[in-house]
């Protein structure tokens, strides 16, 4: 087995390296942007920041809304903005960035969570009794997988709660041996929480791996207790309560409902079936029938998964293949649940086979995995996922277009590269989404009097809203790939 161990090293070493080359090494959208900004934040306080334009151009509170970036919201003081996302990535982006620095630190968390995630769905498929080959397996299905591909890539969330939820589940089962790895499940659950707090979604699965007994439980409570006070301490200081958090303060909950469920559902067994072949989620059905799995272990399996398809099929947000990322915590439990199935059917192959031989058993585990690998590796190819990365640097390289080219005293109008401006540039932004035309008249004038100028940092698909929205003379400066940057003249 040797030569396995070695193979198996050899790969994990060469996806290491894949993926660092690949990955985003800029910030972009609301989510990227927003973990960047807090974490920022965190090492530069405050994590509550004041709208300084407000006072600048004497505004009113109202106008705060209008001044708001992607990835906050109003704070809970007046003329104030908060994050809304959770503290846990911006946690592991502040603390690369002051090992390594900024150009590189936050965005090497991802990749370095994906290749740990490898390593414990091997660890987690061992400690369910699936031979080591297999669980080697386990881990290439994972690599291959094109939503935990883009997961490993971007400076996200998918990657890193996947990474903590293996990381708990690997602890429980090993408390099932030793009690005090009730503590590191703890803690592991706790930081999955810090990073995603539908990770509660565990609590289920994580009954059926631990130990059931007082002092792993209490152990498990200790564990988690230091990210407990962590969250509190976060959402005192962003929120001014211990238990509010950002998605609760801009009603977030209002997303998921029951009537989202049936055509969320079917994108979902889409994609997976797509992306992974029918395979994957017939053979996790098929291992609650599995009699050569424990009962208890199948139980595990089948909640692990489907707790996030459920919870995930009521959610508003659906409508593209990627959105898959949201099921990425339970994703190892489809393909070890997969694999079990595919080992006892390849038994029972090789019973059926003359003369027995065992490699009637290895070529039809083999058959089996070579058409999952197949649908993933079609489907990174498909969605481009290692050329991606290249054109998401055209995010910095905007924003330090608007600092050479902008006029001191620069107001920027942008939606889409609000946040990416905050992070790169110090420029009060104000997005044309948040702004009533009374209010647009009152902040033309009220800039011409201070010697302010506008200017606009825009996506294509922007432009004719943007426009619409603030009427004046829009005189275009410069291009730089998808983005443009524009000089807005108001109207006398």
């Amino acid at each position: 087995m040797k030569w396995l161990n070695l193979a198996a090293c050899a790969g994990l070493l060469f996806y290491g390296l894949l993926v660092v080359r690949h990955s985003y090494y800029a910030v972009d959208g609301a989510d990227a942007t927003g973990y960047a900004n807090i974490a920022r934040s965190l090492l530069s306080p405050p994590i509550v920041q004041p709208v300084a334009v407000l006072d600048q151009l004497e505004l009113p509170d109202q106008f705060t809304y209008s001044f708001t970036p992607l990835g906050y919201e109003q704070g809970p003081r007046p003329r104030t903005i908060a994050p809304i996302y959770p503290v846990g990535v911006p946690l592991h982006m502040a603390g690369a960035a002051a090992i390594i620095g900024w150009k590189y630190g936050p965005f090497l968390v991802s990749p370095l969570a994906a290749v740990l995630s490898l390593l414990l769905i091997y660890l987690v498929g061992v400690e369910l009794g699936l031979a080591r080959g297999l669980a080697i397996a386990g881990a290439a299905l994972l690599a291959l997988n094109p939503t935990f591909c883009l997961s490993a890539i971007q400076p996200m969330s998918d990657g890193l709660v996947t990474c903590w939820s293996l990381a708990t589940i690997w602890a429980a089962l090993r408390s099932r041996r030793r009690e005090v790895w009730g503590l590191l499940a703890g803690a592991a659950f706790g930081m999955a929480f810090l990073v995603r707090p539908t990770s509660l979604l565990l609590l289920l699965p994580l009954l059926l791996s631990l130990r059931l007994s007082f002092k792993v439980l209490l152990l498990f409570f200790l564990g988690g207790l230091p990210c407990a006070g962590v969250f509190s301490a976060y959402n005192l200081a962003a929120y001014g309560h211990p238990l509010m958090t950002g998605y609760v303060a801009i009603h977030l909950q209002d997303l998921v409902k029951l009537s989202n469920f049936t055509v969320r559902f079917r994108h979902y067994i889409y994609w997976l079936t797509i992306t992974m072949s029918p395979l994957p989620l017939l053979g996790w059905l098929g291992v609650t029938l599995d009699r050569n799995v424990k009962l208890r272990d199948r139980a595990l399996l089948i909640t692990w998964f489907g707790v996030f398809l459920l919870f995930y099929a009521c959610y508003f947000y659906y409508d593209m293949w990627w959105y898959t990322r949201f099921l990425l915590p339970g994703m190892p439990a489809l393909i070890l649940g997969f694999l079990f199935v595919a080992r006892d059917l390849a038994r029972l192959v090789e019973r059926s086979a003359v003369g027995r031989s065992i490699w009637s058993r290895r070529v039809a585990v083999t058959i089996l995995l070579v058409v999952v690998l197949g649908f993933e590796r079609q489907s990174v190819e498909r969605f481009s996922l290692l050329r991606v990365g290249a054109l998401i640097m055209v995010q910095a390289e905007a924003c330090q277009l608007v600092d050479r080219m902008a006029s001191n005293q620069a107001l920027v109008v942008a939606m889409e590269m609000s946040g990416a401006l905050k992070f790169y540039t110090s420029r009060p932004t104000l997005r044309y989404d948040r702004v009533a035309t009374e209010q647009w008249r009152v902040l033309q004038a009220r800039a011409a009097e201070k010697g302010y100028q506008w200017y606009a940092l825009l996506m294509p698909q922007e432009i004719e809203q943007a426009q619409k929205s603030l009427p004046g003379r829009w005189t275009q400066l410069r291009t730089l790939r998808n983005i443009s940057l524009w000089q807005i003249e108001p109207t006398t």
